[in-house]
């Protein structure tokens, strides 16, 4: 399968390059600015695009069988999702590619019927603008009904870690273990998220993968 993975070098991106890599899929990492890949990505194909130039990222990306994303700025820079967003969803179109999926935020993600995480007390101060980022460009996302979207929010935890080689998904709710924390690594969210390239389970929907 060939797969386009914009911010393919980012600390999740390259962790759903590799694994892809190494399930034998044709992967390019879409940059917005020349420069070598990370050693660890060998075999990817680079190409440059900026994110906010629809036309040049459909043309880097014409060709592929999945455009996949991986964006997820800090700071200030949080405010782009949703523009990036809008910048896939217009690339994928004119690429003529139907299949879109990107790493989604955990606040999105139902904890009561109605009510997301990002609107629970105690969501953390810190990480509210990022999660209403995401929640707004969930909703550009939702806004496109001719692409085979998925929106796979990690769980509300997630970072470095040895593969467990395991994983519990779902749709729409937050996935918590039986001590009620919501986690998952690195390594084993990039296994869940290429799955869901591999065999959709969760089309035009949120999703997430946690322990």
């Amino acid at each position: 399968m060939k797969i386009a993975l914009v911010a393919a070098t980012g600390k999740i991106g390259r962790q759903i390059a590799r694994t892809a890599l190494d399930r034998g899929h044709a992967v390019t990492a879409v940059a917005r600015r020349d420069g070598a890949l990370p050693e660890e990505l060998a075999g990817a194909r680079a190409v440059v695009a900026a994110l906010d130039d629809p036309p040049a990222l459909a043309a880097a990306v014409r060709g592929h069988d999945v455009l996949a994303s991986a964006f997820g700025p800090d700071g200030p820079d949080v405010a782009a999702l949703a523009r990036t967003a809008a910048a896939l969803v217009d690339a994928a179109r004119a690429a003529g590619i139907r299949r879109l999926i990107v790493v989604g935020g955990a606040g999105s993600l139902e904890v009561a019927p109605g009510v997301q995480l990002v609107d629970t007390p105690g969501f953390p101060d810190a990480y509210r603008p990022a999660a209403l980022a995401h929640r707004e460009a969930l909703a550009v996302y939702r806004a496109a009904p001719d692409l085979d979207w998925t929106f796979y929010a990690p769980a509300a935890e997630i970072g470095p870690g040895p593969r467990l080689g395991h994983y519990r998904s779902q749709a729409r709710t937050l996935r918590v273990d039986e001590t009620g924390h919501s986690r998952i690594a690195y390594p084993d969210y990039a296994d869940a998220f290429v799955d869901e390239i591999e065999h959709p389970r969760y089309l035009r929907e949120i999703a997430t993968a946690a322990y």
